[in-house]
C-alpha cells in the first residue's frame, strides 16, 4: 500500500493502521455502506448473512439494475484466507445459480427487509425480472474482501478470472483501516479488477462506468437540455459536500450518497435515466427509514426537511410520499429538465439542512 501521509501543523504524520478485531466489523461497514464495493452503484440495497445451503454469506448487494455481488469478509490472520476462502465463494455462487427469484426475496425478507417494497409496481417488476435473469444466467460479482490480501491469493484472483465464464468476476479488495486523532481513514486497494473487465471486454459484456465525465458526455449527446440542470445539481451538490458517485451499469446511473452529520449514509439522490422521463433526479431516503427512531436525525430537522422540501413546488409530491411512507418509499422521480437553478439550489439546501449537526 502507498504510504499516506496527513499535514498536522508544519509537518507530516503517518496515520495508525487500525485493523479489526473482528471480521464481523467489516461485514457491518459494507453492510452500511456497499457502494464501497467496487462496482456497486450509489443506490443498491444489502443483505447480511443471507442463508444458503453451505452457510450464510456475509454480504449480499443488489444495485438498482438488478446486478448481484456477493461479498465474504476474512482477516488476513483467517487461515482461510488463501485457498478454502475462494472454494467458499464459488459454493455460495452455485447455490444463487438459477434460484428462483420469489426464493430469493424470501429469503431477503427474512433477514429484515423488503427488497421491493419501497419501489412503485413498474420498477418493482423490472428490478424483479433483472435479478431472475442474473440468478438464471448465473451472473455474479464475486468480492473477497479482507484487511490484507497477499500474493497467493492475487495470483488466485487473477487466474479465476482468467479461466472462469463471462459472467462471473472474481475481485478481492483490501480495506486498510486507519486512524488519526479523531479521523478514521479507509484505504481500499482492489485486485483483479482490470483482469474482470479485461474478460467482460472480450465477452461483449463489459458496462460503462458511469463516472462524471463519462455520465455528462452522455447527457450532452442523448438529453441536451437536460445538461444545464446536471451540471448545476453537480456544483450545488459539491458546495455542500456531496460528491457525484458513478456507477457499473448498462445504463446510466449515479448518484449522491447522503450521510447524515456523523457521516451515516441516510439515502441517495439519485440521478439515472428513467422511461418517458429523460435524465431524472430520485429521492432514495429507505436507509433512513429503516433506522431504529433513536438513531435517526432529531425529529424537528426531519420535519424541517420534509416541510422545506414541500414548499419547492416539483418536490411537493415527492415530501407527500415520504412523509406518507415515512421514507420507506422512493419518491416519484422528477425530470432533471423541468428544474431551473433556482429549485435545484432549493433541493440541495433541504438535503444539506437534513444533514445537519443538531444545535
Amino acid at each position: 500500500m502507498t504510504e499516506i501521509l496527513l499535514r498536522q501543523g508544519n509537518g507530516w504524520a503517518a496515520p495508525k493502521v487500525a485493523g479489526y478485531a473482528l471480521e464481523s466489523e467489516m461485514q457491518l461497514l459494507l453492510g452500511d455502506h456497499p457502494a464501497l464495493v467496487p462496482g456497486v452503484g450509489p443506490a443498491a440495497a444489502s443483505c447480511r448473512e443471507f442463508l444458503t445451503e453451505p452457510g450464510p454469506i456475509d454480504l449480499v448487494i443488489v444495485d438498482e439494475n438488478g446486478e448481484l455481488t456477493l461479498v465474504e469478509c476474512k482477516l488476513a490472520a483467517n487461515p482461510q484466507i488463501r485457498r478454502e476462502i475462494i472454494g467458499q465463494l464459488f459454493d455460495y455462487a452455485s447455490c444463487f445459480w438459477k434460484m428462483d427469484v420469489n426464493d430469493f426475496l424470501a429469503k431477503w425478507r427474512h433477514r429484515g427487509s423488503d427488497l421491493l417494497a419501497a419501489l412503485d409496481e413498474e420498477k418493482a417488476d423490472v428490478l424483479r425480472e433483472a435479478i431472475a435473469r442474473n440468478l438464471s444466467d448465473g451472473r455474479f460479482r464475486l468480492v473477497l474482501a479482507a484487511d490484507q490480501i497477499n500474493k497467493p491469493l492475487k495470483r488466485m484472483v487473477e487466474y479465476l478470472n482468467a479461466m472462469s465464464g463471462p459472467d462471473t468476476s472474481v475481485i478481492a479488495v483490501a480495506y486498510t483501516r486507519m486512524t488519526h486523532g479523531e479521523i478514521e481513514l479507509l484505504v481500499p486497494e482492489i485486485y483483479g479488477q482490470e483482469s474482470a473487465e479485461a474478460k467482460a471486454n472480450r465477452s461483449g459484456t463489459a458496462r460503462i462506468v458511469w463516472d462524471l465525465p463519462t455520465y455528462r458526455s452522455w447527457i450532452q449527446e442523448n438529453d441536451s437540455q437536460a445538461i444545464a440542470g446536471f451540471d448545476v445539481l453537480v456544483s450545488a451538490a459539491e458546495l455542500a459536500g456531496l460528491m457525484l458517485t458513478g456507477s457499473l451499469a448498462a445504463k446510466p446511473s449515479a448518484g449522491f450518497a447522503i450521510p447524515d452529520c456523523s457521516g451515516k449514509q441516510l439515502g441517495t439522490l439519485a440521478v439515472h435515466v428513467y422511461n418517458g422521463l429523460g435524465t431524472s433526479v430520485e429521492l432514495d431516503l429507505n436507509r433512513l427509514a429503516s433506522q431504529p427512531e433513536d438513531e435517526r436525525p432529531p425529529a424537528d430537522i426531519v420535519q424541517t426537511f420534509l416541510d422545506n422540501l414541500a414548499d419547492i413546488p416539483e418536490f411537493k409530491p415527492v415530501a407527500d410520499n415520504l412523509r406518507a411512507t415515512d421514507f420507506k418509499s422512493r419518491a416519484p422521480n422528477v425530470p432533471l429538465r423541468a428544474l431551473s437553478p433556482g429549485t435545484i439550489d432549493k433541493l440541495v439546501a433541504a438535503l444539506k439542512g437534513l444533514m445537519a449537526r443538531p444545535r
